[in-house]
């Protein structure tokens, strides 16, 4: 029983793990330029109304941007921005952000 557990880890690691090992991190950085003006230069906004992009999830990122694209999530800019991009466009994207660190510091 334990073996088919650790198994299982593994496999679910490896499909979390999939959709950013497939995608061209160079490729999302040049289409990232599109997001800076509200999302911050390395997807660190300014804007409090404007979420950060650095470090989140690739899964998370690239089922964001789906949802704009298919209408899930309704936002006029994002819908525009993402409605041309490719499939492999929004991985792309989404794994640029996700490879940022974040680092967080406890308040003194």
């Amino acid at each position: 029983m334990k073996k088919h557990v650790n198994l299982i880890s593994v496999v679910a690691l490896l499909f979390a793990a999939a959709p950013s090992l497939a995608a061209d991190v160079e490729n999302g950085k040049k289409l990232s330029r599109q997001c800076s003006a509200c999302h911050g230069k390395d997807g660190l906004s300014k804007d409090p109304e404007v979420p950060n992009l650095a470090g989140q999830p690739a899964l998370y990122l690239e089922k964001s941007l789906k949802d704009y694209q298919t209408g899930a999530r309704e936002d006029r800019r994002m819908t525009l921005i993402v409605k041309n991009l490719s499939d492999e466009d929004l991985k792309d994207l989404a794994a640029y952000f996700a490879a940022f660190e974040i680092t967080v510091g406890a308040p003194e």
